[in-house]
């Protein structure tokens, strides 16, 4: 299953030329749309629905707080857990061509939990020469693991490990065991789970004497692990 999310503007077409350009079949649309005086976004979101509808896609839409950033993200993530419940393998993308810059960022930010497509469709009317593909901007970002899946205590072994490496210590699977008193096997279990996420890496252990240790690999945090920490 592929779950797309997208902000209703006040204009259907950016919205409906994004569904149309996006390389992977999509199943199910997701509008999510905020409550003005004027109901633009309301009317833009009901007959995105119609639309979409007739095209074949099964549709929903959600109300968000436009100026509440944890609102939108525990929206996204509402939507993302509900359906990744049903279907483990389900994929996801989230279109932030409409959105404010905070609509976008919390967007983004819940993207990276979500290891889904991040995407920005261009103007048309500007290109009207242009295919849609052509218009059709992908965001890179970097794919970040299900919190929740990693579970408390390889979080946690990842908390000190970003701890010791801020104090300049090396980190060992050694070190790792000691700490949380386990045995470097049982250890294992837990670092190699982090690795699988991409949130940590070995790189080369030295000795006193600042050579390289062949017998052992120091643990070392990314800039994903640190976005994970930054979240928990």
């Amino acid at each position: 299953m592929h779950v797309h999310l997208a902000f209703a503007g006040r204009e259907p077409d950016p919205t409906l030329n994004t569904v149309k350009a996006i390389p992977n079949a999509i199943d199910r649309v997701i509008l999510l749309y905020s409550i003005s005086e004027d109901r633009a976004y309301e009317k833009t979101t009901e007959a995105l629905k119609k639309k979409l509808g007739e095209m074949g896609y099964a549709c929903e839409s959600k109300v968000i707080k436009p100026f509440d950033f944890l609102n939108i993200v525990d929206t996204i993530y509402d939507v993302y857990e509900k359906y990744s419940e049903d279907d483990r393998k389900a994929k996801f993308s989230v279109d932030i061509t409409n959105g404010t810059n905070l609509m976008s960022a919390a967007a983004c930010n819940t993207a990276f939990f979500m290891n889904s497509e991040v995407y920005y469709m261009m103007d048309r009317r500007k290109f009207e020469d242009k295919p849609l593909g052509d218009l059709l901007v992908t965001i890179p970002s970097p794919k970040i693991p299900d919190v929740k899946h990693l579970g408390e205590l390889s979080l946690n072994m990842l908390r000190f490990i970003a701890e010791e490496q801020d104090l300049r210590h090396e980190v060992c699977n050694a070190d790792v065991a000691r700490q949380f008193d386990m045995k470097p096997q049982a250890v294992m279990y837990h670092i190699n789970r982090l690795l699988d996420a991409g949130v940590i890496e070995l790189v080369d252990a030295y000795t006193p004497k600042g050579k390289i240790d062949k017998r052992r690999k120091a643990i070392r945090i990314k800039r994903e692990g640190r976005f994970v920490l930054r979240w928990t």
